[in-house]
């Protein structure tokens, strides 16, 4: 939000420098994000009157005007403008002059004439994008006066950063109630009388409220005899230092209402409302309305309207409707002031991708108090610029009056948390000067009624934050905290989370965080398996791209993978370990699962003069499996896989105990397209939620063998379709007590073996604690194996 300098100081008394106010209101939690100086680039720029205009000799467009700025004699300039007459005073930069941009104004000669300085429009000065025509002022300016103050371009403007938790600070009664506490100086808020005449109000229009859960007060004025036209030059600067484009004099008073007490307003025309009269209530389903940006809205059962007799004229505290907006022919207006849910108009403006000024503020929480204020300021400054004549009486439907809250501070707990020795009057003023009312004080607590404009004050932590703020973070001195023995260790799950995300650090791994939110169009882009597409989704979600709940740590990741790629990451070996949510059945709550997801990308050992790069492969994410199977104390198996993320031949499924736990495999050329990258990227996602409830058994120590092993070599002849694994599985199923293990050495197709089939060479291990063994000793099992091999592989010794 733009605080101007200018406008603050009418409603307190500041006497600081503005970089002292700057870091003070920072402290205080308002963060100032910049600080401008509206007019610090215009420099020698005066009021001057045009006292002849004449045609140029030689150009149609243009025109000679002489310019009196209070000097000796009448400045020439040359001119383009059409709007101008002779008297008008308009701001004359003259030479030497300089405006925003950097521009500066010299001597120079257009079609024969020289030009001494320039006339400028308000586009020129900075004030708005008008460049049709020169600025005209007001014609009893001094001549020669300086621009900047007469156009409140000597102001300073504060940008600041509003938490969503402090929604009163959104407004210029509220930044100026922070300063007038800090410096302990009177608050001054403009004071409002309303002259009431003519029919009264209720019998002149009506409000129900249909939602009263959605929309606890609704307030109303009608006015008529209203003149719509453009605002003062006061009112325009105001809105232009807060950053906003004056459009009329009643638009422009219910945003200048906004930014003055932060609590929206909207004007409708009040003929255009059918039977003259106000309905809240929800939208009905298939409804429809067109916004005042022109743009038709379909409207849902959830989301709240302001309506007519007839149909929708606004959402709700997002935005007004075109068929009721004021405009040059509008004559009588109502007012609408209100209070609506935050959750409500939150959830409206995110379905309807709308944001507005008026739903930032209402879903931070507005004040039903400043309600009644904003009303009854914005109907005093229509009468006094628009000429509007106020219907006797307020329409203020209230049914369910929200509580106030009432909350017990204790002195000495605020010393206690942080560490001072603050007498209790200091605690007690604190919070008077910050609109706590006192309702009982004793020696050692008091009781107090929080504001409605509060709604982030429910306990006494809070009330103690308060005190900290006006007392200065600054004062408070640095003090350690008192340390105790904690006995308290991690759940025996949480430990084996920990130990393996060590273990993974210490593959060589760098850990990865992403949000546990997600969307349908993430799981879609990836390319998952559909049942992954069925995901918890959220009721009142961050954004469209946070939707729902994750079902797959795999999309974060890709994005990483994606992210770092552009930023010039050539080696990505990572992991990430986190929830992933499945809906629940019926009425039960979504299921949570812990799963761990490994991305490998580029070679094994970066550049290195010693030789040549190796590229990472399918066989590299395996060895991570297998790692991990080492880790857990357990035994997984891969078969072939069938998911469409996985590039064909390179994929697999991940089983433990025949039950599938995971997949991994190459990231096949139409995922990678999804999300631009190029390159070979390799993926695994498991579920680890049963290997880290299961304890690991303790290994048991094994002496050396004393006799050497025995090593025998079988190449067999199989079908290309039978898996090597499959062939390791079986021979260690049947080797017996002295088969230690078996490997593959060689896989071979080609002249030497028949179409179709392929040659697979294992090495077996054969070893005893008892003896040395030979051939003699091991041909049982080799027989035992081969038989095996043959009997379910067909295989043929080669």
């Amino acid at each position: 939000m733009n605080i101007s300098l200018n406008w603050l100081k009418e409603y307190v008394d500041i006497d600081v420098s503005v970089d002292e106010l700057a870091h003070q209101m920072t402290m205080l939690g308002l963060e100032i994000e910049a600080v401008h100086a509206l007019g610090e680039e215009i420099q020698n720029v005066f009021v001057g009157q045009i006292t002849a205009i004449e045609p140029h000799p030689d150009a149609d467009k243009l025109v000679v005007c002489k310019n009196d700025i209070g000097g000796e004699e009448p400045l020439t300039i040359v001119c383009g403008a059409k709007n101008m007459k002779v008297g008008d005073r308009v701001p004359t930069a003259v030479i030497g002059a300089t405006l925003p941009g950097g521009f500066k104004i010299g001597r120079r000669k257009m079609r024969g004439i020289e030009s001494q300085g320039m006339m400028c429009s308000g586009r020129e000065l900075g004030l708005n994008d008008d460049q049709s025509g020169l600025l005209i002022l007001d014609a009893d300016l001094p001549l020669g006066a300086d621009i900047k103050p007469i156009l409140g371009l000597d102001d300073v403007v504060l940008e600041i950063e509003v938490t969503p938790n402090r929604g009163d600070w959104a407004s210029m009664i509220g930044v100026a109630r922070e300063i007038a506490a800090l410096y302990n100086k009177p608050l001054r808020i403009p004071e409002v009388l309303v002259q009431e005449s003519g029919t009264e109000a209720a019998q002149l229009s009506s409000v129900t409220i249909e939602a009263p859960d959605l929309c606890p007060r609704y307030m109303g004025r009608v006015l008529e005899n209203v003149k719509v036209g453009p605002s003062p030059e006061w009112l325009c600067r105001r809105l232009v230092a807060a950053g906003q484009r004056p459009i009329n004099n009643i638009v422009d008073i219910t945003n200048f209402v906004l930014l003055e007490t932060g609590h929206p307003l909207h004007a409708f025309d009040y003929n255009k409302l059918g039977e003259n009269r106000v309905v809240v209530r929800r939208a009905a389903e298939g409804e429809t309305m067109l916004t005042l940006d022109d743009e038709k809205r379909m409207l849902t059962p959830d989301m709240l309207v302001i309506a007519d007799a007839n149909r929708p004229q606004a959402v709700a505290g997002v935005m007004g409707g075109a068929d009721s907006e004021v405009g040059e022919s509008t004559t009588r207006v109502f007012l609408e002031s209100a209070y609506f849910l935050p959750a409500s108009i939150r959830k409206a403006s995110r379905q309807l991708g709308l944001i507005s000024e008026a739903s930032q503020h209402f879903q931070r929480g507005a004040d039903p108090e400043m309600a009644v204020y904003a009303l009854e300021r914005a109907a005093q400054l229509m009468q006094e610029l628009a000429q509007a004549t106020v219907a006797p009486g307020v329409l203020d439907e209230y049914p369910n009056p929200l509580e106030v809250r009432e909350v017990q501070l204790r002195y000495a707990r605020t010393n206690l948390l942080l560490g001072t020795t603050i007498a209790p009057e200091i605690q007690k003023s604190a919070l008077e000067k910050l609109g706590f009312e006192i309702l009982s004080s004793s020696e050692t607590e008091c009781t107090v009624r929080v504001p409605l404009r509060r709604h982030d004050v429910s306990m006494e932590a809070d009330l103690i934050e308060e005190v900290a703020r006006l007392y200065g973070y600054d004062n408070i001195a640095v003090s350690l905290p008192r340390a105790r023995q904690n006995e308290a260790e991690f759940a025996p799950e949480e430990k084996r989370l920990r130990a393996l995300r060590h273990f993974l650090v210490g593959l060589g791994l760098t850990e990865l965080y992403n949000w546990s939110f997600s969307s349908p169009e993430d799981v879609q882009r990836a390319q998952l398996p559909k049942n992954y597409h069925n995901m918890v989704a959220l009721q009142n979600p961050l954004s469209e791209k946070h939707a729902t709940m994750r079902s797959s740590l795999l999309p974060g990741v890709l994005n990483n993978v994606a992210y770092n790629l552009r930023h010039g990451v050539a080696e990505i070996t990572a992991f990430e370990m986190g929830p992933v949510f499945l809906p629940g059945k019926g009425e039960e709550l979504p299921l949570q699962k812990q799963h761990l997801a490994v991305v490998m990308h580029g070679s094994r050992a970066g550049l290195h003069w010693s030789g040549q790069p190796e590229a990472l492969d399918f066989y590299d994410l395996k060895g991570v499996c297998e790692a991990l199977a080492d880790h857990f104390g357990v035994v997984f198996e891969l078969e072939v896989g069938d998911a469409l993320l996985f590039q064909e031949g390179q994929r697999a499924v991940l089983r433990h105990e025949n039950e599938a736990i995971g997949m991994l495999g190459k990231v096949c050329s139409s995922t990678l397209k999804n999300y631009d990258i190029e390159g070979d990227i390799f993926l695994l996602e498991m579920d680890i939620d049963t290997l880290v409830r299961t304890q690991k058994k303790a290994n048991e120590f094994e002496p050396i063998p004393g006799f050497p092993p025995s090593l025998r070599d079988m190449a067999v002849v199989v079908d290309q379709s039978v898996a090597a694994g499959d062939l390791m599985q079986a021979a260690l199923a049947n080797g017996g007590k002295l088969l230690k293990s078996v490997g593959i050495f060689d896989i071979y197709t080609g002249e030497q073996v028949a179409v179709g089939k392929k040659s697979v060479a294992l090495t077996l291990k054969f070893q005893s604690t008892e003896k040395t063994l030979t051939d003699k000793n091991t041909q049982k099992a080799f027989n035992a194996i081969y038989k095996q091999l043959k009997n379910k592989f067909g295989a043929e010794l080669r």
